[in-house]
């Protein structure tokens, strides 16, 4: 199963419709300061603002993945199985 959001259409769609919001996302840093899905799989792109104390990403206001603390007050977004 695909890991959030690796498909650009995906990507696209959320934008769209969380706007000024920022969410978590199911992508973090473990602790080889490797940048993975929750679902294990390694991660590829581009995350901005990272800073070593920021191991998780938020996607909202901008077209990017932002590097964030976890411990900050924020919604989460995952993805799940259509019924």
């Amino acid at each position: 199963s695909a890991s959030f959001p690796q498909r650009a259409m995906e990507q696209k769609f959320l934008q769209d419709i969380i706007g000024a919001e920022k969410y978590f996302i199911g992508l973090y840093q473990d602790t080889e300061k490797t940048w993975r899905w929750i679902n294990n799989s390694p991660f590829n792109g581009n995350i901005v603002n990272q800073h070593q104390n920021f191991d998780c990403v938020t996607i909202g206001l901008t077209n990017t993945f932002d590097a964030a603390p976890c411990n900050i007050n924020l919604r989460w977004i995952c993805e799940k199985l259509a019924k």
